[in-house]
């Protein structure tokens, strides 16, 4: 592979994380697909081009339910691995996926509190609305709460201060005056 390949193909979306999620051991697939933020056919595509490209080399191991493919770094491969932890970029990799699964969880935090707060507003949300019924109402009431006049709230004001009053008995009278 020349040098223009291979930088080609470190640019393709995807393809230098796989790179450093692999690093020095192997990996499934399934572990792939789940460690970077690219879609499963991404990862699919950039794996087979990874091959052709000596960058990733494929085993069978047997397991219980048939085979498994595991992939692993190449010479080339591990230069490049090498190179990656050297200027930091494997490191950035994993620190922006551990953000990206905060992120996650943050997100998933918000969503349910959504969902609570949306299911607490269907069960304070009238039952039994009175869609398209005539509702008669006494005369001089209204469904909207109206403000009262600045005289009514005046005089209720004056009510409240006169029923707080506390009443002066003779006795109390009697002691002030002397």
């Amino acid at each position: 592979m020349g040098l223009d390949e291979l930088e080609s193909f470190l640019r393709k979306k995807g393809a230098a994380e796989l790179i450093t999620e692999i690093g020095t051991g192997t990996a499934t697939f399934n572990a792939l697909v789940d460690a970077v933020s690219v879609s499963g056919s991404t990862v699919s595509s950039r794996l087979s081009e990874g091959v052709e490209h000596d960058v990733f080399t494929v085993s069978h191991r047997p397991t219980e339910h048939g085979t498994e493919k595991r992939y692993a770094l190449t010479i080339l491969g591990r230069r490049v691995y090498d190179w990656a932890v050297q200027t930091e970029f494997e490191r950035k990799v994993r620190e922006l996926r551990r953000i990206r699964q905060e992120r996650e969880t943050a997100f998933e935090q918000l969503v349910g509190k959504i969902n609570r707060d949306m299911e607490i507003r269907k069960m304070v949300v009238d039952v039994d609305p009175l869609v398209d019924e005539d509702v008669e109402l006494p005369e001089g009431t209204s469904i909207v709460q109206k403000e009262p006049s600045e005289e009514a709230a005046r005089e209720a004001h004056f009510e409240r201060m006169e029923d707080s009053l506390e009443p002066i008995t003779d006795d109390q009278s009697e002691e002030n005056s002397e």
